[in-house]
């Protein structure tokens, strides 16, 4: 199935894999009540990095990249 999300065949699976990790955390027993919260952030933390690749792409002049 394509996606039409604006992500790379490469960038889909890491996603895909992020609300896999998201899905298998759930899953866990919870140890501390902010955990969850805590784990979260850190998925949505790495989404915005593989969004902002797309911004990166389709609009280069707003949103330019820097490379090495």
């Amino acid at each position: 199935m394509q996606r039409n999300d604006g992500l790379t065949p490469e960038e889909s699976k890491i996603m895909d894999n992020l609300a896999n990790a998201w899905n298998m955390f759930l899953k866990l027993e919870q140890t501390h009540p902010s955990e969850q919260d805590d784990f979260s952030d850190g998925i949505h933390k790495c989404q915005q990095v593989l969004m902002n690749r797309i911004l990166r792409r389709d609009y280069p002049k707003g949103y330019p990249t820097y490379r090495k």
